[in-house]
């Protein structure tokens, strides 16, 4: 990773919790899945998945959680509003479009993510679309409630103009919530009961990563042919004996 000075363009609270920066780059080269390392003043270095496609440069888009005014993500939203340049680190991951797995012809790629999750696998969807992809692709996104929802404005373009199925799953029912409900896994078995041919990236955190590779192995998901940034930092949880 080398060490790029970014322009501020701009950060907007998007819902409730989530900030949407954009950031404009030059001489930045990725792969559609990797992430970036925002540089703090106190020599932390933070990772946040490029949630733009690189046929979008120079712009690149984040997505921040911020849970809570203590958190580290907090943190860094104040750096990025407070400063019309930052400097950060670029590209990373091996969890990308590039590593192989179109050149094998899945039988079909399904796009998971949770929660913020999302800026990964948006970026592979939407690289995706523009590069013409002709198999067959969905993406699932895992929500606790409705309120999560967030980058409306481009789900609505995609469920108009991409050639692929794209479904969010909202875990807490509520009564203006009219689309999928339940866990996420549950969402993509009722819809592909037999998972034998097919490949995944799945981005999230790594209870939601591990939980839906367990609950989807057994139905003909190939570990082997699953791709997630957690899988290079975090060991799969044992199994319960029973």
């Amino acid at each position: 990773m080398k060490e790029i000075t970014a322009q501020v363009d701009s950060v907007e609270q998007i819902n409730h919790n989530v900030y949407r920066i954009i950031l404009q780059v030059d001489d930045l080269t990725f792969h559609a899945g990797q992430y970036i390392m925002i540089m703090l003043p106190t020599g932390e270095q933070v990772p946040y998945s490029i949630g733009s496609a690189p046929h979008e440069l120079p712009n690149l888009i984040l997505y921040v959680l911020v849970s809570d005014t203590t958190s580290l993500a907090h943190k860094v939203v104040e750096h990025i509003q407070s400063n019309d340049q930052i400097s950060i680190k670029a590209p990373g991951g091996d969890c990308h479009i590039q590593n192989g797995v179109l050149a094998s012809e899945p039988k079909h790629l399904l796009l998971i993510a949770g929660g913020t999750g999302f800026a990964q696998i948006k970026s592979v969807f939407s690289s995706l679309v523009e590069q013409n992809y002709t198999g067959n692709v969905s993406f699932y996104w895992g929500l606790r409630t409705a309120e999560d929802i967030f980058a409306n404005e481009w789900l609505e373009e995609a469920h108009k103009y991409s050639p692929f199925t794209l479904d969010i799953v909202v875990n807490e029912k509520s009564d203006h919530w009219h689309g999928k409900n339940g866990w996420l896994y549950e969402a993509i078995l009722n819809d592909h009961p037999d998972l034998s041919g097919y490949a995944a990236f799945i981005s999230g955190s790594v209870g939601m990563v591990y939980g839906t590779l367990d609950q989807l192995e057994p139905k003909g998901l190939n570990k082997a042919h699953c791709y997630s940034d957690v899988f290079a930092y975090a060991p799969h949880p044992k199994k319960p004996e029973l």
